[in-house]
């Protein structure tokens, strides 16, 4: 499961922490005014869209056509409507792209591709064999599909954005730099940086009306469902898995949460390949773990009693630790103002240097 799984168990678990909302109504309470429509171009709300999320819906749905290569003028006519919902709403898109592949997230590029070439295969048998457009769930995104809707946000008057090195936390630095309300993806590390708001991408639907509906998440009542301190939620976070520790990594420790009479061990036994414990089971044992640790900034003895049961590569498996528990601190809003906070008074001390230098005399050695 790991952290991406983590989405799902919110939806299904918390729905007090989801609510359905129109980005449009999001935007007039911002500026607390009374009319029906906000003036266009006067403090809009600023919402950073995660492109690679996104994809499908920015694509316009599910057309016959897609599993050809999909329709380039339905894809132009959704984004236009798009952009004038937008303008019409006072809201301002900034469309982020993935750049480049992060060393770090090899292992899981190869997971989706691996899924996405299974989900293609199974199209292309179900055509063959019905005759019929396959089911809207195996949606596979067109060839060069990023580059096209790039193209068409541009003609539209989006604001597109490409990451090049590490995608979401460089989406988090340009939210908290520029001032931007929310985000709207479908990655749960955006819930463990806690942005001003989080707005949900597979749930984004534009209705004939100019409406943008979507799903937003709130990270003060998922905390409360799991009766965790904000400040825990990085350990919280690095405990389910990620791209930097696998979730494999951290299957001993999490079978060893339920314990031995729970009634998922016999699952794991019968199994003649690694099995990790269910999502809806393993994250509130791995809340109940991360709420009786008795000190959270002491992470080297955090990882080892995590580890203990580990036989090799303890030393690598606690250094992955620390380094997921510290991706997650850079990504907060305290990491983020305490590094404000520091380069501010690098700066204010270069440029007393600076002064000093300006108006110190010269001396002339004849």
């Amino acid at each position: 499961m790991g952290i991406t799984g983590f989405l799902d168990y919110v939806e299904r678990n918390c729905p007090q922490a989801c609510e359905r909302v129109d980005l449009g109504q999001v935007a007039l309470k911002r500026l607390n005014t009374r009319r029906g429509r906000a003036p266009v171009g006067q403090n809009p709300l600023n919402v950073i869209v995660d492109a690679d999320s996104c994809l499908h819906r920015l694509y316009g749905g599910s057309f016959t056509d897609w599993v050809c290569g999909g329709q380039w003028n339905s894809m132009f006519q959704f984004i236009d409507n798009l952009a004038k919902a937008c303008r019409s709403h006072n809201i301002k898109l900034v469309v982020f792209f993935k750049g480049s592949l992060d060393t770090h997230h090899t292992h899981e590029w190869i997971k989706q591709q691996t899924q996405g070439r299974n989900t293609a295969y199974q199209a292309l048998c179900h055509v063959h064999n019905k005759g019929t457009p396959p089911p809207k769930v195996w949606f596979v995104p067109p060839v060069a599909l990023d580059t096209c809707i790039r193209l068409a946000l541009r003609q539209c008057g989006i604001q597109t954005v490409s990451s090049f090195r590490d995608h979401q936390y460089e989406v988090i630095n340009y939210l908290r730099y520029h001032g931007c309300q929310g985000v709207l993806a479908q990655s749960a590390d955006f819930l463990i940086f806690d942005p001003p708001q989080v707005f949900s991408s597979h749930h984004l639907k534009l209705t004939r009306k100019g409406e943008l509906l979507t799903l937003q998440y709130h990270v003060n009542e998922i905390l409360k469902v799991l009766d965790l301190h904000p400040e825990r939620f990085v350990v919280f976070a690095a405990l389910l898995g990620n791209h930097i520790l696998a979730e494999e990594d951290l299957a001993v420790f999490q079978w060893s949460l339920l314990g031995p009479e729970h009634p998922l061990n016999g699952l794991r036994a019968r199994a003649n390949q690694l099995v990790l414990p269910p999502c809806d089971v393993i994250v509130p044992s791995i809340a109940e773990y991360v709420r009786s640790i008795p000190n959270i900034n002491d992470e080297d003895a955090i990882a080892r009693e995590v580890f203990k049961a580990t036989k090799s590569g303890l030393e690598q498996k606690i250094s992955k630790f620390k380094a997921c528990v510290k991706y997650y601190w850079n990504g907060t809003r305290d990491a983020w103002s305490r590094s404000r906070k520091s380069k501010l008074k690098l700066f204010s001390l270069f440029m007393r240097y600076v002064r000093d230098a300006a108006t110190k005399p010269t001396v002339c050695v004849p």
